[in-house]
């Protein structure tokens, strides 16, 4: 079968878009380009298709394209270390919906990801054992959405002397989730020891824990 040429290739597509089934289909951009694209190509002369001059216009079409649809992503999405950096405002909560692990499993998690050199996780992992073991003792009540700055803040209710360690924990955990911070040994020590000084501390006397707001 031989293949057809750009006048013939742009009735196929026009016959199969006539169809019934594509009647009730909305016309899009890519639509009207695709369109638009085809009628370009009709108009080239026929016996131009198998030049050399054809294939090199061809070969700058298809970079073009290539180099539109990266840009388009690029500004739709955005590049993945800008959509990280987020405003401090809009920070998110320290769990995800269904994690619904034990404080002894996450900081066990903690523990792996610190000796096998992943300095995020640690930071991460850490953060959320050390919430967890506070929602487990009923010291702060971990809502959902509940921030790492919000737990934070409630946890020097029952522990005032380890304030600066827990807030400086909730800083470490919000800048290597939320804003792209690349975490350290330094860091990650830090806040593995916080959650240990933490769930090895009495906590002051309390009528209810803590709620984060």
């Amino acid at each position: 079968m031989s293949t057809p040429g750009p006048e013939e290739a742009r009735r196929l597509l026009e016959r199969e878009l006539a169809h019934r089934d594509y009647q009730g289909a909305q016309e899009t951009w890519w639509d009207r380009a695709s369109r638009s694209f085809l009628d370009w190509l009709g108009s080239l002369a026929p016996d131009g298709v198998g030049s050399t001059g054809f294939g090199r216009t061809l070969l700058v079409i298809a970079i073009v394209v290539l180099v539109a649809v990266v840009v388009l992503v690029v500004v739709t999405r955005g590049l993945p270390r800008r959509r990280a950096r987020v405003r401090p405002g809009a920070l998110g909560g320290v769990f995800d919906d269904d994690d619904l692990r034990s404080a002894r499993a996450v900081s066990a998690a903690a523990d792996d990801a610190f000796r096998s050199g992943d300095w995020a996780t640690a930071v991460l992992e850490g953060y959320r054992a050390l919430a967890r073991g506070l929602g487990e003792r009923d010291l702060v009540v971990v809502v959902p959405g509940a921030t790492a700055r919000a737990i934070a803040d409630r946890a020097t209710v029952p522990f005032p002397q380890l304030a600066d360690l827990l807030r400086g924990a909730s800083d470490a955990f919000d800048a290597v989730r939320y804003l792209g911070v690349e975490a350290d040994e330094s860091a990650a020590r830090r806040v593995l020891e916080t959650e240990r000084a933490v769930r090895q501390a009495r906590p002051l006397p309390a009528d209810r824990p803590a709620v984060p707001a």
